[in-house]
């Protein structure tokens, strides 16, 4: 009887301690899981504030970007919207709320609408200014061949 007793508390002993450590496991996983979704995020807001100020580091992110799998780019994407887009929740709210609440959507819909458009103009532009320092570039590397006396083309 006293066997039992003592048998039973091992293994109930064993089974909290097995308990102990699976809940210590998880919990750790959680946390490197969350660590890794932050750093992950850090760097995609780091990319997102590099690509607003203008600066040859962007030429560098896009060579980055290219080296990416498209798995690593839908990530990027899901975080960065998971960032970026709200759940928008309208339970319970007024007429007069739904309405201010649909007033401040269009306004950021046009407000990014605006900044989407500004920045294809302005990728016009750059993409225009590349042409015309590449066609200057030719004509200059023409004109140095000339004086050496080789052929232009």
């Amino acid at each position: 009887m006293v066997l039992r007793a003592e048998e039973e508390k091992k293994l109930s002993e064993q089974k909290r301690a097995e308990e102990e450590r699976k809940q210590r496991e998880e919990s750790d996983r959680k946390a490197r899981e969350q660590e890794e979704k932050r750093k992950r995020l850090e760097e995609v807001e780091k990319k997102r504030q590099a690509m607003m100020k203008p600066s040859l580091s962007n030429i560098q992110a896009a060579k980055g970007e290219l080296g990416k799998t498209r798995e690593q780019l839908a990530e990027e994407k899901k975080i960065a919207m998971s960032i970026r887009v709200q759940p928008l929740n309208l339970d319970g709210l007024q007429p007069s709320q739904l309405r201010t609440k649909a007033e401040q959507m269009w306004n950021l819909i046009v407000k990014l609408e605006t900044e989407k458009y500004d920045m294809e103009e302005r990728m016009k532009r750059q993409d225009y200014d590349l042409k015309e320092l590449r066609e200057r570039q030719k004509q200059q590397l023409r004109q140095k061949a000339l004086k050496k006396g080789l052929d232009p083309e």
